[in-house]
């Protein structure tokens, strides 16, 4: 299509086209031009021709090979007719956009948010006394953050509720002691009480009467001295669990205690079994305690089983540990007694007065001592009937050493015999 110098030729699309003419506006509907025209490759914005009009358009001057000078002009009414529907379809998309994503993100915050609100109404619970309840809700992704405090918050409960449990039981233990520890002085109390009465009313007729309630009273004396002497011993072992220990020659202190033992009752069948005496046991403890530990178990033997019941005391290393085993062949305790047995006042047979069965405090006695050494003590039916006691405490390293080389894998008898 050629052009005519002087006139707007129209494109599709709102393009149009002229030819400069020096001082003369181009002719027909288009841009309006004013003024001189501004130099080769200048661009500029003007209105239309056409009265009344209020379109726009974009002009630019370019110079053509031949000399000529053309005018490109564009009209934006269609780039402002699209600029403002994108406009529209904008602010459309925000307007339905913003009430769906903050729906949405309401929905979302309350339910991460649940095991919080299920934080607070379990924290009321507990607040009621209810331990038992957890925040930890099966929805939620463990690794999320409300997840991981759920899951640290259950444990901080798990904790709290075993720390309570600790303190009722120990309350409950305090309890039953501080009971039984005046039942028992209250009987010797009761019973010098009674012949101390009897005596003020004259109702003893002979001095062989007065004899007898006087020793009477002097052997209700001597059980409430024991009774007290044990309830302090119990007392300061909770409160040496941190003494300075020396080594003790432990083959020493069992030998001494069978023999003591073999004083005492000289019909029971005592074996105290083991390899030859310069092969010894030592461990880091106080000596004093340790033989009370093992008249102790001695003691219980005696106590609890008739005379000519045979009894043995092992002592070995093995796995740099002494083990002190103690066995008798007797009636054995009941499996309901077992757990209860080291529980300070704790008897298996009910019906045995204190004068037959003790005070009740021998093995809690030993249990305070193997706990001060470091040590362990089970105890639990023998093979072929009775009770074995096991106790466990920390070997010195030539000890372990020395039972490895002799005794191997399953360890080794020491002897029991001084030199």
């Amino acid at each position: 299509m050629s052009l005519d110098p002087g006139v707007w030729l129209e494109y599709p699309g709102g393009l149009y086209v002229a030819l400069a003419v020096v001082h003369r506006q181009p002719q027909g509907p288009g841009p309006r031009l004013t003024g001189p025209l501004p130099a080769s490759g200048a661009t500029f914005t003007t209105g239309s021709a056409q009265p009344g009009s209020r379109e726009s358009f974009r002009v630019r001057v370019q110079e053509l090979t031949d000399g000529r000078t053309a005018l490109i002009a564009l009209s934006v009414r269609e780039t402002e007719a699209a600029a403002d529907h994108a406009l529209y379809v904008v602010l459309a998309t925000v307007g339905i956009a913003l009430p769906t994503l903050a729906l949405l993100a309401a929905l979302f915050v309350r339910r991460e948010l649940r095991p919080l609100e299920r934080a607070a109404r379990v924290a009321d619970t507990i607040a009621a006394g209810d331990y038992a309840q957890r925040v930890r809700d099966p929805l939620i992704g463990p690794r999320t953050e409300v997840g991981r405090l759920a899951i640290a918050l259950d444990r901080m409960l798990d904790g709290i509720q075993a720390a309570l449990a600790a303190r009722d039981a120990s309350r409950e233990r305090l309890r039953r002691f501080v009971a039984d520890a005046s039942h028992e002085l209250r009987n010797p109390l009761q019973s010098i009480g009674g012949y101390a009465e009897l005596y003020q009313r004259g109702a003893l007729p002979d001095r062989a009467a007065v004899d007898d309630a006087v020793s009477r009273m002097r052997a209700e004396i001597r059980r409430m001295n024991g009774l007290v002497e044990a309830l302090l011993l119990l007392a300061r072992l909770d409160e040496e669990q941190d003494t300075d220990l020396e080594p003790v020659d432990l083959t020493r202190v069992v030998a001494d205690s069978c023999r003591d033992a073999a004083a005492v009752e000289p019909d029971r069948p005592l074996t105290c079994a083991g390899r030859p005496a310069e092969d010894r046991v030592s461990v880091l403890g106080d000596e004093d305690r340790l033989r009370q530990l093992v008249a102790n178990l001695l003691g219980n033997v005696r106590m609890h089983t008739p005379v000519h019941t045979p009894a043995e005391v092992e002592l070995r290393a093995f796995g740099g540990e002494a083990v002190l085993t103690v066995r008798d062949r007797g009636p054995g305790i009941p499996a309901a007694d077992l757990p209860h047995v080291f529980d300070r006042f704790h008897r298996a047979d009910k019906s045995r007065s204190r004068t037959q069965g003790g005070s009740g405090l021998g093995l809690s006695i030993v249990a305070a001592i193997v706990e001060m050494h470091h040590g362990t003590i089970t105890i639990g039916p023998a093979p072929g009937g009775g009770t074995v006691v096991e106790v466990r405490l920390p070997a010195l390293a030539e000890a372990g050493t020395e039972a490895d080389r002799v005794g191997g894998k399953g360890g080794s008898s020491r002897g029991l015999n001084p030199p």
